[in-house]
């Protein structure tokens, strides 16, 4: 199957409802023209999440990253402002900075070019003076950036709407939960063999949780309690409802209702964020597609007691560790199966239960076609 077949395929299931949803074909997963077109229309012209903003707490913290290959410098100005930067020195083209930490400015390690928190050229050593080049024009560029609910976005190529305009609807939905007082304590990353689109599907539905997750998670959201709400325009999720007699876990901000305390908000803010927030506590993922079979998963746990026990904190940060793992397996079996040439499509389950992976199929056209 080629790539406009691929996306007529996208473009006939917008027409469809919940009640007549089915699956895309294996190619959509597999195909490297799909990926090819993802990387443009998505991951680059899309908000992609890098982080929280615990992680830059004062003035000169910085932590790295990379989107579809382009290095960045996440960091707080001494204005404190929260800034995204190129991480690629205008000299020769050296990535600058590694791994994370505080600094009064960026030092390429091969020459020495200096840039300020802002992303100004200091100081390029033996250059400084030449007639034909102008030390305060160059630069590293910055990019696009929103913060929401503590989470920091990048749009690379600055075409993006209003994020926060986006998920006006999901603020409202989470705006109890206090997410962006919460503080992370918990960070992990591994590559997983899978397509980005069938973590995303599975992070987002409820259909797999009393399967699947047996032993980690059933007990606390089964399968059946799952409950869908509205799409919005950036934003799908459903509700992961606790069963009546589970015991109240951890700390709840004291805005919270009765019902709100009982479930967790599973929420996407594609094209690459997924995350649940409960009273106590929001998990969450950063996709970045590696290949189109294999995709690097940063993990994070935020909490909302600041004076949380070493003991209830790795009860936390193992349940979910756990059942990652359990996802990452069950993912490469699907996306082993997903090269078999006599697959087909196939029915959704119902509203509640995998009613997000509509959702997602209907943002994807939206953006790709």
């Amino acid at each position: 199957m080629n790539l406009d077949e691929i996306l007529g395929m996208l473009s006939n299931y917008t027409q469809r409802n919940y009640a007549q949803a089915r699956s895309m074909p294996p190619e959509f997963y597999t195909s490297e023209e799909v990926f090819k077109l993802e990387q443009e229309r998505l991951f680059r012209s899309q908000w992609v999440c890098l982080g929280r903003i615990q992680q830059i707490p004062n003035p000169g913290d910085y932590f790295t990253t990379n989107l579809i290959d382009e290095p960045l410098i996440v960091v707080r100005t001494n204005a404190n402002e929260i800034k995204v930067l190129s991480n690629v020195c205008r000299h020769r083209g050296s990535v600058i900075a590694d791994g994370s930490g505080n600094s009064n400015v960026f030092v390429c390690p091969y020459h020495s070019w200096t840039y300020s928190l802002n992303g100004e050229l200091r100081h390029a050593p033996l250059i400084d003076k030449r007639t034909d080049f102008d030390r305060n024009r160059c630069r590293l560029p910055t990019f696009s950036i929103e913060v929401w609910g503590g989470f920091i976005y990048v749009n690379l190529d600055g075409t993006a709407p209003s994020l926060a305009a986006q998920l006006g609807g999901l603020s409202k939905i989470i705006e109890h939960y206090h997410m962006d007082e919460m503080i992370e304590r918990h960070a992990e990353e591994s590559i997983w063999d899978c397509n980005w689109k069938c973590l995303a599907e599975n992070f987002m539905e409820g259909y797999h949780l009393s399967t699947v997750h047996r032993e980690t998670l059933h007990d606390i959201t089964p399968t059946r309690l799952s409950k869908h709400f509205p799409a919005g325009e950036g934003y799908f999720g459903f509700y992961s409802v606790f069963p009546d007699d589970l015991p109240q876990r951890g700390e709840y901000h004291p805005d919270l209702t009765t019902e709100e305390r009982n479930r967790s908000v599973m929420f996407a803010v594609p094209p690459l964020h997924v995350a649940g927030v409960a009273g106590h506590k929001v998990g969450y993922l950063y996709l970045r597609p590696e290949t189109v079979s294999t995709v690097r998963v940063k993990r994070g746990i935020a909490v909302l007691d600041s004076e949380i026990s070493d003991v209830d904190l790795k009860n936390i940060t193992d349940t979910f560790e756990r059942t990652m793992a359990e996802d990452s397996t069950q993912l490469s079996r699907v996306f082993r199966g997903l090269k078999s040439r006599y697959l087909d499509t196939a029915p959704l389950g119902p509203i509640n239960y995998e009613g997000n992976v509509h959702d997602f199929y209907h943002y994807l056209a939206g953006k790709l076609l």
